[in-house]
């Protein structure tokens, strides 16, 4: 069974968050601002150890920026999978319950830390899951 519109716009709202992020972090790295390009400057200048292996904060701010926006994608995906799988478990109601309450985290953090792209898709996501929710049972993921 295929999970309804609802639903798989709170899944793809996911997707396209993290692939913007990815897009545009990228994008800025290859043409910063003065501002950032100083920022950037102070970062790649602190250097520390850790198991063995030499980084800077550059690099680890970027490893993790870049590792949150695949894990953003995944989510999605993982989302998008589990709506196709619950129905045939009994579990659509729970699958989209777990949807909206990682998307009401997110909403949440982007609020308060984030610029408008991330909190405009995660109160996409939280909406549609909630849409999804208050229809119910086998519905709520399923159509």
């Amino acid at each position: 069974m295929q999970p309804t519109l609802v639903y798989r716009i709170g899944a793809w709202s996911w997707i396209i968050c993290g692939t913007g992020h990815n897009i545009l972090d990228i994008a800025m790295r290859l043409s910063p601002t003065v501002g950032e390009d100083r920022v950037d400057a102070v970062l790649r200048d602190q250097v520390f150890d850790l198991g063995g292996i030499s980084r800077t904060s550059y690099d680890v701010m970027q490893g993790i920026s870049l590792a949150m926006g695949v894990a953003i994608v995944t989510v999605g995906v993982l989302l998008l999978y589990i709506g196709r799988l619950a129905p045939t478990a009994g579990r659509a109601r729970p699958a989209v319950l777990i949807g909206l309450v990682a998307s009401l985290v997110m909403l949440g953090l982007a609020g308060a830390l984030l610029p408008s792209p991330p909190i405009v898709l995660f109160a996409v996501a939280s909406v549609a899951f909630g849409i999804a929710l208050m229809r119910g049972g086998r519905a709520a993921a399923t159509g």
